[in-house]
């Protein structure tokens, strides 16, 4: 009898493993180790500049509460100058029903705790484009980034273009390239190591990393460079008029006019090392157009949606 149980544990135990390991064969390599964010309440909206598109607009003030209900601050502060942008936006949103106020700060404004008691009171917060490192420097590590982070987690809505775009992730483009030297890089369309310079940004994305103005300004060599440099993140390039909608459920979805590509570097390797011209080979590319969906855990494009322009 003993001989027989100590044989069923064998065989159970073996059982088990076996199934495990099917498992992790048929698991997508490469892809479970993909941060996501899981379980959030909120949304982001990421526009990759030019006109942002009514559908876009609309899904944000719907996410933000609905018309009527819906109370977003704008923030224009990536701008280099005060400009017309700022007022469009503000009056298009109001149009759609939003309650909308510009909040223009600098940095001692974001950590006072007078602002932090204003920023509650928001179900959105819409950043616009500039200098996505003027937007790093007013708001990262203040009272006021962590109020709209909090205030994500709660359910309410983050958006942004362009600049606004690229400041979402946690490893940010900067919009500078160097050379190995030091140098500023003269040439925009190398595919080169340690050419792209990154900086912290807000983290609302941790996964990946974001090119904004992405087919119109040809940047996909400098995207490619980046996750090159970082291939744990997942390189999202975003058309103009186009958005990145990432859900709380962590798949993400794509509106607007143009397409989404994502670079994945993860399972890559160099074939050499030249500084002004890397070679490279194994990065996957996904093309994603409007109305499509994808889950970047499992790196797999999902259905479609009907999008009316």
């Amino acid at each position: 009898m003993r001989n027989k149980v100590s044989s069923g544990k064998y065989v159970h135990t073996l059982f088990i493993c076996i199934v495990i390991c099917i498992g992790v064969l048929i698991t997508p390599q490469g892809y479970a180790e993909v941060s996501v964010e899981k379980h959030k309440r909120g949304s982001l909206i990421i526009v990759g500049g030019g006109d942002t598109p009514y559908t876009i607009q609309k899904r944000f003030v719907e996410l933000a509460g609905g018309a009527g209900r819906a109370r977003v601050a704008i923030f224009p502060m990536a701008a280099t100058e005060y400009d017309e942008e700022a007022e469009e936006v503000l009056a298009e949103l109001k149009w759609l029903g939003a309650d909308a106020v510009l909040l223009n700060m600098d940095r001692e404004q974001a950590q006072s705790r007078e602002m932090e008691k204003v920023l509650t009171g928001f179900t959105g917060y819409w950043f616009l484009g500039g200098d996505q490192n003027v937007l790093a420097a007013s708001l990262l590590d203040t009272r006021a980034l962590r109020t709209i982070e909090f205030q994500y987690e709660k359910g309410a809505v983050i958006g942004g273009t362009s600049a606004g775009a690229a400041v979402m992730t946690a490893t940010m483009l900067t919009g500078e390239r160097r050379t190995a030297s030091g140098r500023i890089n003269e040439d925009p369309n190398a595919v080169a190591l340690r050419s792209t310079v990154v900086t912290p940004g807000f983290g609302l994305l941790p996964g990946a990393i974001i090119d904004q103005h992405f087919s119109r300004r040809s940047r996909d060599n400098r995207l490619v460079s980046a996750i090159l440099d970082n291939p744990q993140l997942l390189g999202v390039g975003i058309d103009e008029e186009t958005a990145l909608v990432v859900r709380p459920d962590g798949k993400w979805e794509v509106l607007g006019n143009g397409h989404i590509k994502i670079y994945d570097a993860r399972r890559a390797y160099i074939v050499n090392e030249d500084n002004d011209s890397v070679g490279a080979s194994g990065i996957r590319l996904h093309v994603l157009p409007r109305g499509s969906q994808f889950d970047p855990k499992l790196g797999r494009l999902g259905s479609w949606r009907n999008q009316s322009l």
